[in-house]
């Protein structure tokens, strides 16, 4: 990488933004970090070296402010939802936002925006064939109100390279694995099973992709992707029973073994996300989640590999460092609490990851 290049992260202390500012760090890029907030992740960032600025990208102002002398932008700001409905929201963030992200790319004559998208875009009528990258994304025959605004967004980005910007679509699989500083859906479920509340499996599998490999596969397809192209980052397949067992063993409780029949699960799955929301709790299962646990995710990465070389770690990793991480920031909670302040962490274990 350029030492004069400057590699913009919007979403920089999500779920995904964390951790690839640590890759880009590793790979000696000046980094400038976005997010809406000051939280714990913003300060490690700038305890790493980062220049963090607060930007909302539902305002193009922010962004104006934030993509000043900017060469590479990594659009990662979204929100991710498993909710049955659509909402507002949705279409300000996902929608929107990347509208205002392209915009400002174009304004701030960026080199390339490397745009976040979702194997969720994909269509998975075909139930055991292997899914490749489209040309384009079909936001009416997908389902939920995710898959659809990321499908807009997605087609915005495809079309801004008439206009003269280079673009690189990222279509991450599930994420796992660590520095996940705020639970999303799937760590809410390694928080429930870890803790000893969530004791039943379903049936059910789903392919996921270790964030870290995700942020390699990011960094190198800023360098080597084609422009207008899209880059399917998936990894492996595991079944929820798997995936649970390896969660809890990590965690020293013990294995799951009860099942529940699957259309038991469908009938009140409606009724479990109405309750997670009223609680505002982020939901386990809804009747989304149901479906795209039952659904084709033979995603294939054969662009990606055959462009970069690259390879998935196990998933059993992943697994075991995603737990692991959860459970050490819950100790470190749980002890600033007894001392009656929240505390940023001092010591992180991002630090480890650039020794």
């Amino acid at each position: 990488m350029k030492d004069n290049d400057i590699h913009i992260v919007t979403g920089a202390a999500g779920r995904t933004g964390f951790p690839l500012c640590l890759e880009l760090i590793k790979r000696g890029a000046k980094v400038r970090a976005l997010d809406i907030v000051e939280n714990e992740a913003t300060e490690q960032l700038k305890a790493l070296g980062c220049e963090v600025v607060y930007c909302d990208v539902t305002n193009p102002h922010n962004i104006d402010q934030a993509f000043g002398g900017g060469t590479f932008v990594y659009h990662l700001a979204g929100i991710v939802s498993i909710e049955s409905k659509p909402t507002k929201l949705l279409e300000e963030v996902n929608i929107k936002g990347t509208q205002n992200v392209i915009d400002g790319c174009l304004r701030h004559n960026i080199k390339r925006l490397i745009h976040t998208g979702s194997v969720h875009m994909l269509e998975t009528d075909n139930k055991t064939g292997i899914i490749m990258e489209p040309n384009r994304f079909n936001p009416d025959t997908v389902y939920g109100g995710y898959a659809k605004s990321k499908a807009i967004a997605a087609n915005l980005v495809l079309d801004a390279k008439e206009k003269g910007l280079d673009v690189v679509l990222v279509l991450p699989s599930g994420i796992i694995g660590p520095y996940e500083f705020t639970n999303s859906n799937f760590g809410e479920m390694v928080a429930q099973v870890a803790d000893g509340n969530l004791r039943i499996f379903i049936k059910g599998k789903y392919d996921f992709v270790d964030v870290r490999d995700l942020a390699c596969a990011f960094c190198d397809l800023a360098q080597k992707g084609e422009n207008g192209q899209s880059y399917i980052v998936s990894g492996n397949v595991i079944t929820v029973k798997e995936m649970m067992n390896i969660v809890a063993e990590t965690a020293g409780i013990k294995r799951i073994k009860h099942f529940v029949p699957l259309f038991l699960v469908k009938m009140f799955a409606g009724i479990a996300e109405k309750h997670a929301l009223r609680k505002k709790r982020k939901p386990t299962f809804t009747p989304y989640s149901m479906k795209v646990l039952q659904d084709n995710c033979n995603f294939s990465h054969a662009r990606l590999t055959k462009l970069t070389g690259y390879t998935p770690r196990p998933v059993e990793e992943s697994l075991k460092d995603h737990t692991k991480f959860y459970m050490a920031q819950k100790a470190k909670i749980t002890d600033n609490k007894s001392k009656g302040s929240i505390v940023l962490l001092k010591s992180s274990p991002a630090q480890n990851i650039l020794k």
